[in-house]
């Protein structure tokens, strides 16, 4: 190992740094992407089902790691599966994390344009971050657990008292009937609802650094269920606000939501800006966590310095992420992050813990 893996993470650690490798896009684009997958009030519930599907899968990527303490994914894939195909999946799953470090990098981009730097041109925006994040980036794993444990307590707490905020425009009505056309959109709109919670997975190579490795199943439960809160609550009061008819209409409802927020007395009324700004911290924390995860598997696949890959692969995401022509087609790319999650934090993690036991039933989980 090099050393920017000297130090062992404590579960606290970890699970912060799946809460806040979660937090990302999905948090602006949730409300309206499960309205219009979904087309009823019962968005909620989906969200709920998507999310304990997430930490059911969480626990298969914990329990799979057990089997192999102090490997990472890219390390123990090659075990299970042998060599030629643990390669094949160490480069799919390059792949994909710059796929979702692209999307999270484009997300950021036309937010921060549309709301706070709209004569700044896109691509400077964009350099300038990755140009901080490639910062962070080098210093190792450690900084990054670090920074991770700090930021998370001090967002979730900004995110959750910004949305309960919006409760003076809250109307019930928004939210009834419940399941007013039976729980078939419930079912339908999983994929929508589940997407969001792209991160999970990083459980797949935290693991190998825990003090206590034991506890990782323990981590990523609470890792996930700190972004179902701020999620569920962000879903209720976006929909009692606007409706979900209304939702299907707005780009950003959200945002949207928090700008129509008037707290009488209050000195500051600005609140999109201090919503926006926590957001762009957990889009740096998601992003940084994905293109550092492409780089260690560069790295670990071809035994050459890790810092080449984090230098080689900056104008890779930089104009990848503009390859998009315009916000529909930057929301599409996020679809097909979406069912490329569902293949590498769902499918793929199952068929190699299945494939363990039936090689190595006996092996001891630590």
């Amino acid at each position: 190992m090099e050393n920017h893996f000297s130090e062992k993470f404590t579960t606290a650690q970890v699970a912060s740094g799946v809460a806040s490798t979660i937090f990302g896009a999905g948090i602006v684009t949730l409300p309206r992407s499960a309205g219009e997958a979904i087309g009823t009030p019962d968005v909620w519930m989906s969200l709920l089902f998507g999310g304990t599907i997430c930490i059911a899968l969480g626990i298969v990527c914990a329990k799979l790691c057990q089997r192999y303490p102090g490997l990472t994914f890219y390390d123990y894939s090659s075990q299970v599966t042998g060599k030629l195909i643990g390669s094949v999946l160490t480069i799919c799953f390059v792949i994909y994390c710059l796929l979702v470090a692209t999307y999270e990098l484009r997300m950021n981009a036309e937010v921060v344009r549309h709301y706070l730097l709209q004569r700044t041109p896109i691509e400077f925006t964009t350099f300038c971050f990755m140009l901080i994040s490639v910062y962070l980036v080098l210093g190792g794993l450690n900084p990054i657990v670090r920074l991770l444990e700090l930021l998370l307590p001090v967002t979730t707490i900004v995110l959750f008292v910004v949305m309960l905020l919006g409760y003076r425009n809250f109307e019930l009505e928004n939210l009834r009937p419940l399941l007013s056309e039976g729980i078939s959109p419930v079912l339908k709109g999983l994929h929508s609802t589940a997407t969001p919670f792209i991160g999970f997975e990083t459980i797949l190579f935290f693991t190998a650094f825990m003090r206590t490795s034991r506890d990782a199943s323990k981590a990523v439960v609470v890792g996930i269920a700190i972004p179902i809160m701020i999620y569920l609550c962000t879903l209720l009061i976006v929909i009692g606000t606007l409706s979900v008819q209304a939702v299907k209409t707005l780009t950003w409802p959200t945002i949207e939501v928090i700008r129509s927020i008037e707290f009488p007395g209050a000195f500051f009324t600005n609140f999109e800006i201090l919503f926006i700004t926590v957001w762009v911290i957990e889009m740096f924390t998601t992003f940084v966590v994905f293109y550092f995860l492409a780089s260690l598997g560069m790295n670990q696949l071809f035994r050459t310095p890790i810092k080449y890959f984090h230098y080689g692969f900056f104008p890779v995401v930089y104009f990848l992420s503009f390859y998009p022509s315009n916000l529909d087609e930057a929301f599409q790319l996020g679809d097909i992050v979406g069912y490329l999650a569902m293949v590498f934090a769902g499918a793929i993690p199952l068929i190699l813990l299945i494939i363990s036991y039936l090689k190595d039933g006996s092996r001891v989980e630590k």
